[in-house]
């Protein structure tokens, strides 16, 4: 009897082996360890700035080798900055029912990306020996992918140049760069003046810094939007001033058809044809 129950044991045990082997082996038989495969029209895509997740997947496809077609998971994963001006490297991914993960990485060019821009309402000008001045609170930087990048600016001082006993100009460099890595620079003169040469009569200007592109063409008088005195602007229908004939606008060597940075000044004159306060306007002529 007991030699009996000890067979029955051992064949208890031998049948339970067999089924556990069984559906082991057919269990990792029956695994799928597959990653789906991407596919895509071309390695290389030209988009706009607009451009959503949903553009930079046009042309994809995913299949699995169980699963079929799984083009609905394909997702942007990740982009890396810039690897040349306006163009980066976009990572994909595609996903199986098992979880597997296939990669994918094409190259994407915005057609129409320019660097950084910065923004200036009012001239940097201040009376000598102001303390606490924010050399950035005029000053604003805009990016066509990031948008807003005010807070990102970063300012260092160059050299400061006495212009009188009384008045000087400090020169600053304003940077910012946006999340692809892309930096822009500019450089800027801040005028520090006594009080007698802050209140004088000036051209005020609608912004101190434009971009145009290669070739363009710019209107230097539109730019024009009244007199500035003493911190304020007053528009010319209030002044004694006409803007057609009392202005002078010297271009000092731009050339539109050449990229670089050129600077604009323009001179008002008096009655008398004294000439008065200036203005600057930074001309970035982009490539």
């Amino acid at each position: 009897m007991i030699r009996r129950l000890r067979i029955l044991i051992v064949l208890f045990f031998v049948v339970v082996a067999a089924v556990f082997s069984y559906t082991y082996i057919r269990h990792r038989l029956t695994l799928d360890y597959h990653a789906p495969v991407i596919n895509a029209e071309s390695d290389s895509i030209v988009v706009t700035v607009s451009s959503t997740d949903e553009d930079l997947l046009e042309g994809m496809t995913a299949r699995d080798n169980i699963d079929g077609d799984v083009t609905d998971s394909l997702v942007v994963v990740s982009k890396s900055k810039f690897i040349s001006k306006g163009t980066r490297h976009v990572n994909y991914a595609a996903f199986d029912n098992s979880r597997n993960v296939g990669t994918y990485v094409r190259e994407v060019t915005y057609l129409d990306y320019v660097s950084p821009h910065f923004h200036i309402y009012q001239p940097l000008r201040y009376v000598t020996g102001t303390t606490g001045i924010d050399y950035l609170e005029h000053i604003f930087a805009e990016d066509c992918i990031d948008g807003n990048l005010t807070q990102q600016m970063k300012i260092s001082f160059g050299k400061t140049t006495a212009t009188s006993e009384t008045s000087s100009v400090q020169k600053v460099n304003i940077q910012v760069t946006n999340s692809c890595g892309d930096s822009a620079v500019l450089e800027l003169t801040i005028s520090m003046e006594d009080y007698a040469t802050y209140s004088q009569p000036s051209p005020s200007l609608k912004e101190y810094v434009t971009y145009v592109p290669c070739g363009g063409r710019i209107d230097l008088r539109s730019f024009l939007n009244g007199v500035w005195s003493a911190g304020k602007t007053t528009p010319f229908a209030n002044t004694r001033f006409n803007p057609d004939t009392d202005i002078a606008v010297f271009e000092g060597g731009m050339n539109l058809k050449v990229p670089g940075t050129y600077t604009v000044t323009y001179q008002l004159f008096d009655a008398e044809r004294q000439a008065l306060g200036t203005a600057t306007l930074i001309v970035i002529v982009e490539d």
